[in-house]
């Protein structure tokens, strides 16, 4: 927890240093992300994922105001994500995505951002993460953690590059939407929900659809409770910070998808918010989620008679081959 607090608080401090206010949201979720994958996966797949957020992070800030270019990179980076369900990866690198729509979705990049700011972006996702990951890993060596096992394969090649293909085309729209519309911080959160919704099967994203309304919900009821309570003198960085830390708890103890995504919005929703704006920017969250929800179930309704099309494809016996018992063994 002291962990999580740390570097969140350096990573803000490090953006006010480099006169990058704008991308702080994101060097904050970089860390974020960064801690959770050295968690779980540990450092050198975290190393890995802060390399491929700041590959992603050149284009995104070369391409800012052109709506077709950043819904390319997002595609791009949704197909990518297909294939680490190879590995069942996607839900641990999903916040480094959540980092790359923050960039991309704010309002104020398009005119705080420019190419010349690149180089100093670059740096401040090197140190955030780059420090968070050296402090996971050195707490984790002196505490006597156990290393993370070997990547065991879940989905074949094929499987993959399925949900890949449908992760895109549903990314796609809600880019679209999102930039096209000039949707702002709402658009954030239309972005990332296909994210967090679609599984390599179909079936299987129903239940994930449930938890994330019920989370996004429960999420957004806490921030308004919060706002009833908070003394007006204390900083909303403050129960963000503390929130942010319950999120990276919830996650390493492999804790429920719904109070994960709980803490989760109202980090988000806080981070985002000002004492004016915080119940509007809630309310403005729910409405996001839901369209988000609504397009992704969408396509997989779509997609769905498609894999039971496919299944019973494989299921079915060559027209040649033996019935029975008495074919030959490896004949199945």
């Amino acid at each position: 927890m002291a962990l999580v607090v740390c570097s969140l608080v350096i990573a803000d401090r490090i953006a006010v240093g480099l006169g990058l206010g704008p991308a702080t949201g994101t060097l904050c979720l970089a860390t974020l992300g960064s801690l959770v994958i050295a968690t779980q996966l540990g450092w050198r797949q975290a190393l890995l994922g802060a390399a491929g957020l700041t590959l992603l992070v050149i284009p995104a800030v070369l391409s800012q105001g052109n709506a077709v270019a950043l819904t390319g990179l997002m595609a791009g980076t949704a197909l990518a994500m297909g294939f680490t369900a190879r590995w069942q990866l996607q839900p641990t690198y999903w916040l480094m995505v959540v980092s790359l729509c923050v960039l991309i979705s704010n309002p104020s990049n398009s005119v705080a951002l420019r190419g010349s700011d690149l180089p100093r972006l670059l740096m401040g996702l090197a140190l955030c993460c780059g420090l968070s990951i050296a402090a996971q890993a050195t707490l984790l060596a002196a505490d006597g953690g156990s290393r993370p096992g070997e990547l065991t394969v879940h989905h074949s090649w094929r499987r993959c590059l399925a949900y890949g293909l449908l992760l895109t085309s549903t990314t796609v729209v809600t880019t679209l939407l999102a930039l096209g519309d000039h949707w702002h911080m709402r658009g954030l959160w239309l972005m990332v929900t296909p994210f967090l919704v679609l599984r390599p099967f179909v079936r299987d994203a129903w239940k994930v659809a449930l938890h994330r309304s019920l989370g996004t919900l429960a999420g957004v009821l806490l921030v308004m409770a919060l706002a009833g309570v908070l003394p007006q003198a204390l900083p909303l960085q403050v129960p963000a910070v503390l929130l942010a830390t319950l999120t990276v708890l919830i996650v390493s103890r492999r804790g429920h998808p719904a109070l994960m995504l709980m803490a989760l919005t109202a980090t988000i929703v806080l981070f985002d918010s000002s004492r004016a704006n915080l119940l509007n920017i809630a309310d403005e969250r729910v409405q996001a989620t839901a369209l988000g929800i609504a397009i992704s179930l969408t396509v997989m309704a779509l997609a769905h008679p498609i894999e039971q099309r496919l299944a019973r494809r494989r299921r079915e016996p060559p027209p040649n081959a033996p019935a029975g018992r008495g074919g030959r063994p490896g004949s199945r």
